[in-house]
């Protein structure tokens, strides 16, 4: 069995100290043996922070959001993040037997909330995310993270569930745990979920985007009549003219479509 390393520790940054989004982790999966840069921002790649989280961190360029990856191009969205592994230790027990068993542990999860006051929660686990919402852990919480508002709503339709819950305090997310059984299409089902979360609760990056807006290119044409008459109105230039700066831009703007007419150059 392969002898797994603590996750090293994120860098403290203005954006996570108070206020940023924490990513929680079950025990057992940090590196093997650590980088010589070992603090640095989450999504930094010259850190191996183990196979979970250096798969979540992929899990962003499927969701439409282009993260930063490298020292010192981060911004405020990269810096907001901060982990923690909990519990400090594997429980006994698989899969909905660990459960009752990590829920014992709710306290440390407390204290680091009501330290951090983040305003997201990420657990990539449904097992950490169930623990959260046992009785006894409800009333743990209750400072740090207020009351849930709902019993959580799932954000895809995949085998793999995934879930979004309100508290009074923060908002969560219950992700799969990264493994070779969260396929891209897994991972790509719950980026509407996740990034609405992402919206409501952090700000996002300015080059963040929508997962089909790539595709949708594809269907954008042009109206040709309508071009050539706004633009010999807006150039002050005869329709003929217009026509004919239209015609030369085949090629370089537009490509003729049999069907359906001129269609916008990818």
């Amino acid at each position: 069995m392969t002898t797994r390393l603590p996750v090293p520790e994120v860098v403290r940054t203005q954006e996570n100290t108070l206020g940023g989004i924490l990513v929680v982790t079950q025990p057992g999966y940090g590196p093997e043996e650590y980088s010589s840069a070992r603090r640095a921002f989450l999504f930094d790649k010259s850190v191996d922070r183990g196979p979970v989280l250096n798969r979540f961190g992929d899990w962003f360029e499927l969701w439409g959001i282009d993260v930063k990856r490298v020292r010192g191009t981060e911004g405020a969205f990269e810096r907001s993040f901060f982990t923690l592994e909990w519990p400090e230790v594997p429980v006994s027990g698989h899969g909905p037997q660990t459960v009752p068993r990590i829920a014992e542990h709710v306290f440390a999860l407390r204290d680091v909330i009501l330290q951090r006051r983040p305003r997201l929660v990420i657990f990539l686990s449904c097992y950490l995310w169930q623990a959260v919402n046992q009785p006894s852990s409800l009333a743990a919480l209750s400072d740090a993270c207020g009351s849930p508002l709902d019993h959580g709503r799932r954000i895809t339709t995949e085998r793999l569930a995934a879930y979004v819950q309100k508290w009074s305090k923060l908002q969560m997310l219950a992700l799969p745990q990264p493994s070779k059984n969260t396929t891209e299409k897994c991972v790509r089902a719950m980026a509407q979920g996740v990034r609405q979360a992402l919206e409501a609760c952090a700000s996002q990056p300015e080059s963040v985007q929508d997962p089909l807006m790539q595709s949708a290119l594809d269907f954008l044409y042009l109206d040709r009549d309508k071009t050539i008459r706004l633009m010999a109105a807006g150039l002050h230039i005869q329709k003929e003219r217009a026509a004919a700066i239209f015609e030369a831009l085949e090629n370089r703007v537009w490509i003729q479509d049999g069907v359906s007419g001129p269609k916008l150059k990818r």
